[in-house]
C-alpha cells in the first residue's frame, strides 16, 4: 500500500525536475533573462528563450543613403548592390 502511494509522487518529482532543466528560460522578466548566459530576451516576442540572441546588424536601421554614411560612431556602409546600409566591418 505505501508503495503504491510512493511510486507516484517519486514518478511526479522525476518529471518535474526534469522539466525544469528544460525549462530554465522561462520567465516574463527580462533582467532576470539577461542574467543567464544560456538565455536571451526576445523583444519582439516578449520572451525569453534559450541560446544566444540573433545578432541584428545595427546599421539596418538606416534607410537612407545620405545618413548611413554620415553615422561613423558604428561604422556603417551603403551597400548600392543590395540598396540598405550595412555595417563596415
Amino acid at each position: 500500500m505505501i508503495v503504491a502511494l510512493v511510486a507516484p509522487i517519486l514518478v511526479l518529482g522525476a518529471a518535474s525536475s526534469g522539466a525544469m532543466a528544460e525549462d530554465h528560460c522561462m520567465t516574463g522578466d527580462s533582467a532576470v533573462c539577461a542574467q543567464d548566459p544560456n538565455c536571451h530576451w526576445d523583444y519582439e516576442k516578449r520572451g525569453c528563450y534559450e541560446g544566444a540572441a540573433e545578432r541584428v546588424d545595427p546599421c539596418g536601421a538606416h534607410g537612407d543613403k545620405t545618413i548611413c554614411e554620415q553615422d561613423g560612431s558604428i561604422g556603417c556602409k551603403w551597400d548600392a548592390g543590395g540598396n540598405k546600409c550595412v555595417q563596415a566591418n
